[in-house]
């Protein structure tokens, strides 16, 4: 089957299709709900990623630290010692986006935000870390402004026929246009529309400031996970 694009057409048919709401809901609900902890490797209640934005928002706005590798950890990344105490030995300069509101949304800035040298020379210096690959740098990215910049996770960006690219000029130009559609895709009335809803109808606590992006990337993430038995109608 062809992979949908990654439009906002694209994105709110998927969203409206009556078929796929219900399935939305439940893959939020599923996805933010209860976590036990795991005492043994039979535990499996829960997902770790829902533990993203807990540590993203203690992390500090203008560096990376702990918090944020713990986030990304989260989000199933290997924190290997190497490129951990790299990152935290780097002097990475986030001054393009650190002064900007933690709850800053991709919708909000404007359309040339991400053609900006600010974003590249921090990813670049992301990238040239070893054992630091674009999908590990988006999540470093993402825990830093979630509201602002998408994750590129394997399962989400293989959906919509993105490759993932070793090649580190390469990825830096795959990651530049996955966020120029999502900016697209977040600003789409229809999206909103839809996104509205699926607030609405969640059983999510209103409090929890999830973004508009984690949403999105969640009921894209769980169409590529092998256990999952019902799909998304395209």
């Amino acid at each position: 089957m062809k992979a949908p694009s990654l439009t906002p057409k694209s994105v709110s048919e998927i969203l409206k299709h009556e078929r796929n709401q219900e399935l939305c809901l439940s893959r939020i609900d599923r996805y933010f709900g209860p976590f036990k902890t795991r005492t043994n490797k039979k535990t499996r209640d829960g997902w770790t990623g829902s533990f993203f934005e807990e540590y993203s928002k203690k992390s500090d706005p203008k560096s990376f630290d702990g918090n944020d590798v713990s986030a990304a950890i989260c989000l199933s990344i290997r924190g290997l010692g190497g490129w951990v105490a790299s990152l935290l030995n780097e002097s990475i300069d986030l001054s393009y986006f650190s002064n900007l509101p933690y709850e800053t949304c991709i919708s909000d800035v404007p359309k040339d935000f991400f053609d900006e040298s600010g974003i590249s020379k921090v990813l670049m210096q992301l990238l040239g870390i070893n054992g630091i690959g674009l999908v590990t740098a988006s999540k470093l990215l993402a825990s830093k402004r979630p509201f602002l910049f998408p994750v590129f996770d394997g399962d989400v960006s293989g959906f919509f026929g993105y490759p993932n690219p070793t090649d580190k000029k390469k990825a830096l130009l795959t990651y530049l246009e996955w966020c120029k559609s999502w900016q697209e895709v977040v600003s789409d009335p229809d999206v909103k529309n839809e996104l509205i809803n699926i607030r609405k109808n969640t059983s999510v606590k209103p409090n929890e400031q999830i973004s508009s992006l984690r949403i999105l990337d969640v009921i894209f993430w769980f169409e590529g996970q092998p256990n999952e038995e019902k799909k998304l109608e395209l």
